[in-house]
């Protein structure tokens, strides 16, 4: 589904953005006259005009808070922090670029006020992991005095937890608290800390599940963990090890993270070889290959920043890990794999992941025909998590008749 640009990676992040209209952290008409004023695969002219649109945003944000418009200032400050999210989102080739501190502190701040003025209540919290804290956002079911089922959500390649306030607002709606963290590589914790991707997820989600089940308000035979994106391997990893999860979701499934992007002509372990014995001659291709690509320049720049490497070899080559051959079988609790008609990032992996498991399972695709063809459903969310919370729902009440 191409909307405003012909560039595929442009085009993506704009439905992205609409998409955030439903829960109000966009509104589309500032969306569509934003993006037709940036030039195709131009990431300057990206960051300039979201910057642009953010600030404006947040002035009528702290404008409205001052004479206090507090419900028209949430909804502003929720807007500005999602568009701040949109202007950052190209500037990781550089990762000494002084506006990336910038424009994710400036989306930040706003979303602390949105937590602020929000009603139902949103907690600021801190996991203990290793040696540091993990940041995450507990959202509490009004009047949940009695424990609940808690919707865990595993972010991706490239989401934060601020954007994920309209899924939380979706499960509030459905009687659950709702739960999302940045782990290593994401969002606060690589920005502010430099903790960067680990393959083995279930060492980063199983602090989370403790101090889940410290919370009187969680009902520890209702614990959901959803991934989302790259989240669909990380989820499954994590489940695989970590049996006090009720059920798991993967939207949509990553059985192998870039294995599968190899060569018609090389194995898996031939195509991993090489680029530990070749990796100028790998580097040179791959550079090639962002030159033409927005796409890969920004999926290489981008992973490079999360992944903390400085080529798109060792990028690649620290992703042999992330595959679930041999793990997702080990999985035991209920799960959904999800997938999508026009899944441009991980094509064929879902099927992948659901043919891999062993656990009661069940597979939810979604098409052009519902207008809802794109990676992790982009741009369609409320049939997204209409079909999605259904399956959680009839999950958990067999779950309380067992």
């Amino acid at each position: 589904m191409k909307v405003i640009f012909k560039d595929n990676q442009f085009s993506f992040q704009v439905l992205r953005l609409l998409g955030g209209a439903t829960s109000g952290a966009s509104d589309i008409g500032e969306v569509i006259s934003t993006a037709k004023k940036i030039g195709e695969g131009d990431f300057e002219g990206w960051c300039r005009e979201w910057t642009n649109l953010a600030k404006k945003i947040h002035g009528f944000a702290d404008e409205y808070y001052a004479k206090e418009h507090f419900v028209s200032a949430k909804h502003a400050y929720l807007r500005a922090s999602n568009y701040y999210r949109a202007a950052e989102f190209y500037l990781h080739e550089n990762p000494n670029d002084p506006r990336i501190d910038e424009l994710y502190n400036a989306g930040i701040e706003c979303f602390s006020y949105v937590m602020k003025l929000n009603k139902p209540v949103i907690e600021a919290v801190k996991i203990s992991y290793e040696n540091t804290t993990l940041p995450g956002h507990f959202y509490h079911v009004e009047n949940g005095n009695n424990p609940r089922p808690v919707l865990v959500l595993v972010n991706g390649y490239d989401g934060t937890k601020e954007e994920f306030y309209g899924l939380a607002m979706s499960a509030l709606e459905h009687g659950m608290n709702f739960f999302t963290f940045e782990g290593p590589g994401q969002g606060e914790t690589v920005r502010k800390q430099h903790l960067f991707f680990r393959h083995d997820y279930e060492k980063v989600v199983t602090p989370v599940i403790n101090y889940l089940l410290s919370r009187k308000e969680i009902d520890s035979n209702c614990i959901v963990l959803m991934g989302e994106s790259l989240g669909g391997y990380l989820a499954p990893r994590a489940a695989a090890f970590e049996h006090r999860i009720a059920a798991c979701i993967a939207n949509g499934g990553v059985y192998d993270f870039m294995g599968f992007r190899r060569p018609a002509n090389f194995s898996r372990a031939d195509f991993y070889e090489n680029l530990r014995c070749k990796p100028e001659e790998c580097n040179n291709l791959l550079y090639e290959e962002m030159k033409k690509s927005s796409e890969i320049r920004w999926a290489m720049t981008h992973g490079m920043y999360v992944f903390g490497e400085k080529t798109p070899a060792a990028l690649v080559l620290k992703t042999e890990n992330f595959y679930l051959k041999g793990v997702a079988e080990k999985i035991k609790c209920p799960t959904l794999v999800i997938d999508s008609e026009n899944e441009g990032f991980f094509k064929g992996q879902a099927k992948m992941v659901y043919d891999e498991l062993k656990c009661k399972k069940d597979f939810m695709l979604f098409t052009k025909e519902d207008g809802a063809e794109e990676h992790c459903q982009v741009g369609a969310k409320l049939i997204a998590g209409e079909r999605i919370f259904n399956w959680i729902e009839t999950i958990l009440n067999n779950k309380a008749l067992v």
